[in-house]
């Protein structure tokens, strides 16, 4: 625990979450030999020394928790913020921040600001090289990330490979053919074992396969590949249609088996009956069409296969499960009831940075693979169709969603280390799931996550009352050890509600870096919690 958090109230909360976490992209799971794919890049061991989190080996300071330094009034927060690191840059590593920091955002909300900079050597981002300076409503720097590298240094910043033979070096390498659907090539300053190296930071999206959201590193000198990971997170009138609320399981109060059971997606007299008529908020109305598309959320095609878009001339939307509209209704209900629910009942600003519409989602993709994800570079969501179709449970759509949340509120800095944010996923997964009442604590599903898409033959689904502590319990799975997260955060919810703890997760996320620990984000929400009062 940090030394310097004296005041009674903060000392209370954070042995609550402690003592929480002691007894407790990215795909909703992984699938078989996928694992490693979706793991972050590895991240060097830390220790805690007062209110600093600190490097083994470098000494680097990566995370401050309650820096309690105030900053001079009347300055724009990225003043304050770049005068702060300009004065602390001995215990960051620092070079010439003037020269090496390029502002990237500032998010504002009630908890203060967090300002962002990126890392660049001679005008070349570094890549991955982000800090993060949340200051309170008083001037006050309370919170700090560092992801910065020390010292980097290359021999050139010219690159031998042009862009175009580096995109298609990392095609080859990934045997994906056929056209792009969504592509970015930067040239970036990469570290690896050690040493730093000029690269093509390639990353494609195909509709056709692989599967998946791809970052290829390509030596900018000599071609070769680097590394290879996939980015994916494993979601106007007013019409109405149907949908399930959360699940049919839930509101049917039952367990998987008997009528209630996929069957290869066909439809029946009890899974028809938990259909509940729901308004699809703000639908476009365009030449007498209407369509999915609306501020929060939008309906698109990208992934195979293709389903096409559902034009309806009706605003009225009667679908079974069995059809394919059903599935594409009900992400559209669930990702615009959660958008606008963080955005006008919590009254935080949260949106894609990647375009300025809703949630783009594809309710049927990945090939009809039993998985489903968030595209970190594109922002959007695609869900699968093996076993239970994916788009037809609210926490997968809202699992994927969560990962949207906390890439977007952190400027595309999403952290999986300790599973971060497959448990932030689960957290909201659950959360909004316990809000529609279906289960009580008596019940074993008040508890579980993917209600009807896993808990069966299928998967076994995750659970929000897992028993692992932390961080002796941490498996090295993203998918397990983010349940310690979910875990923590859902019992907080059981004694303070729903809103306050989904404003706090929300706006603490929103000052972490893409190297958060569980620790760091559990004082990251304590801090957003008191900056807000």
């Amino acid at each position: 625990m940090p030394s310097s958090l004296r005041r009674a109230c903060g000392f209370m909360v954070i042995c609550a979450i402690s003592a929480l976490l002691a007894t407790s992209a990215d795909a909703k799971r992984a699938p078989i030999g996928a694992e490693a794919a979706l793991e972050t890049e590895p991240v060097a061991p830390r220790y805690l020394s007062g209110n600093a989190e600190i490097e083994q080996g470098s000494g680097v300071v990566r995370t401050i928790f309650n820096a309690a330094v105030k900053m001079p009034s009347g300055l724009a927060p990225e003043a304050q913020a770049l005068q702060y690191l300009a004065n602390e840059r001995a215990q960051f590593q620092l070079g010439d921040v003037e020269q090496e920091l390029v502002h990237h955002m500032t998010r504002t909300s009630a908890a203060g600001n967090v300002v962002r900079f990126r890392q660049t050597y001679q005008g070349v981002p570094v890549h991955g090289g982000n800090i993060a300076v949340t200051l309170d409503r008083d001037d006050t720097v309370t919170f700090v990330v560092n992801d910065a590298q020390p010292n980097v240094s290359v021999a050139s910043v010219t690159p031998a490979i042009p862009s175009a033979d580096a995109k298609l070096g990392a095609m080859q390498t990934l045997g994906m053919t056929g056209v792009t659907t969504h592509e970015t090539n930067d040239l970036v300053i990469y570290r690896k074992a050690g040493a730093d190296h000029l690269a093509h930071r390639v990353v494609l999206h195909s509709a056709n396969g692989p599967n998946g959201e791809w970052e290829v590193m390509i030596d900018a000198q000599t071609g070769a590949v680097l590394a290879k990971k996939n980015l994916a997170c494993y979601v106007p009138v007013d019409g109405s249609g149907f949908v399930w609320d959360g699940d049919p399981l839930s509101t049917a109060g039952v367990s998987y088996g008997g009528q209630y059971v996929d069957n290869n997606d066909a439809t029946n007299g009890s899974l028809d009956a938990e259909r509940q008529t729901r308004t699809l908020k703000d639908i476009d109305l365009t030449a007498g069409t209407h369509s999915l598309k609306g501020p929060y959320a939008e309906l698109q095609d990208f992934e195979s296969p293709f389903r096409g878009l559902y034009p309806n001339a009706s605003s009225t939307y009667t679908n079974n499960r069995f059809q394919d509209r059903f599935e594409a209704v009900n992400v559209y209900y669930h990702v615009d009831t959660m958008m606008r629910y963080i955005n006008e009942t919590l009254g935080c600003t949260v949106g894609p940075y990647q375009y300025g519409t809703g949630v783009r989602f594809d309710p049927h993709g990945l090939n009809g693979a039993d998985n489903s994800y968030y595209l970190t570079s594109s922002g959007r969501l695609s869900f699968g169709e093996g076993g239970v179709d994916d788009s037809e449970d609210a926490d997968v759509i809202i699992h994927e969603l969560g990962h949207g949340l906390h890439d977007w509120i952190t400027g595309g800095n999403l952290s999986q280390v300790n599973g971060l944010s497959e448990g932030t996923g689960d957290f909201f997964a659950t959360s909004y799931d316990r809000a529609l009442g279906h289960w009580t604590s008596a019940n074993a599903q008040y508890y579980w996550v993917f209600n009807w898409d896993g808990h069966n033959p299928f998967w076994g689904g995750r659970t929000t009352n897992y028993g692992a502590s932390y961080p002796g319990g941490l498996t090295g799975s993203i998918h397990t050890d983010g349940q310690i997260w979910a875990t923590c955060l859902m019992r907080i919810y059981d004694k303070i509600g729903r809103e306050l703890i989904d404003k706090a997760v929300i706006e603490g996320l929103a000052s972490t870096g893409s190297s958060t620990n569980q620790n760091a984000a559990a004082n990251a929400v304590f801090q957003a919690a008191l900056n807000m009062g």
